[in-house]
């Protein structure tokens, strides 16, 4: 009776240690990856009223945030400020226009060659020739 035991236990342990492995082998090649070195990217502005400022740049920034601290430095036309929290920066003004929902009702939207970004801009890996956005966005 033990030997069964033991048995189910040890199976019950190989299984654990495959589905652990396969769920490994599935984020790695799955998660959002950065690309170190040399990237020309574009950080684009587009304000309430629809006027958008675009800033070239080259940068060795992994994330986002990192090429825009680069950018804010180097450009004086370029600012932004956020909030910190427990899901990264919430960026609340771009190019001294402020956009803070709980108070007007609008946000900074990032998107990523046109696309709706999946990441803060903390998280958001800097890939060479990607474009990235930053919407004034009013909520309905």
């Amino acid at each position: 009776m033990e030997k069964k035991n033991t048995k189910k236990i040890v199976i019950g342990a190989v299984i654990l240690v495959a589905l652990i492995a396969v769920f490994a082998l599935c984020y790695n090649k799955f998660a959002a990856k950065s690309t170190v070195g040399a990237k020309a990217i574009t950080i684009e502005v587009v304000d309430s009223k629809g006027d958008s400022t675009k800033y070239e740049m080259n940068t060795d920034a992994e994330y986002l945030k990192d090429a825009m601290d680069e950018l804010a430095d180097a450009d004086s036309s370029f600012s932004y400020n956020g909030t910190e929290s427990d899901y990264g920066i919430m960026v609340e003004e771009v190019n001294g226009e402020q956009a803070i929902f709980t108070e007007d009702n609008a946000y900074w939207a990032l998107y990523v060659n046109g696309e709706y970004g999946q990441y803060g801009a903390d998280q958001q890996p800097v890939v060479n020739e990607d474009t990235y956005t930053w919407t004034y966005e009013k909520a309905e």
